[in-house]
């Protein structure tokens, strides 16, 4: 390894790496059918077209899940505060289509969180789409979101860099 080589890995050490919750397709979040999310009014990131499976840790963080199991949050060691919400207007399920598999606390990148029944939502919901959303973008200095097309759990989605 060269000298270049050693401050190019340093730069990009930097960097945050946010992984895929869902097995789908990557989409921008002005393709999410809600204003608050296309339109980045909670936070920025990017959303996916699910396809049938469960929501699985985006990183390791320490996790809560809202009571109908539509939506986990995500504290980051860092200070990243992130969101992932399954789907628009599936609050009003009240956790039907949801299965929670985990108890809120400390969770590893790429634990299964939530199971879901695609059809059940699709079905009785606004969309599935799912936004995945970093919330407290003050802190954020840079996004990138690495991830086009379709994707696997566990795959690289996001780089985010704090503020110093």
């Amino acid at each position: 390894m060269g000298l270049f080589d050693f401050f190019k890995k340093n730069k990009e050490e930097n960097y945050i790496e946010i992984y895929s919750p869902l097995n789908g397709r990557v989409i921008d979040l002005s393709e999410v059918p809600d204003e608050a999310f296309a339109q980045k009014m909670i936070g920025d990131g990017c959303a996916i077209e699910p396809v049938e499976g469960s929501v699985h840790a985006i990183a390791d963080a320490e996790i809560d899940i809202f009571d109908t199991n539509h939506a986990v949050s995500f504290d980051l060691e860092c200070g990243l505060e992130m969101i992932v919400h399954f789907g628009i207007d599936t609050v009003k399920l009240d956790g039907q289509g949801f299965e929670r598999l985990v108890t809120p606390g400390d969770v590893k990148v790429g634990d299964e969180l939530v199971k879901y029944n695609l059809e059940y939502i699709k079905e009785n919901a606004k969309s599935a789409r799912t936004p995945i959303i970093i919330s407290n973008m003050d802190e954020v200095a840079e996004l990138k979101v690495v991830a086009t097309g379709d994707v696997k759990v566990g795959d690289l989605l996001m780089k985010v860099k704090l503020n110093k």
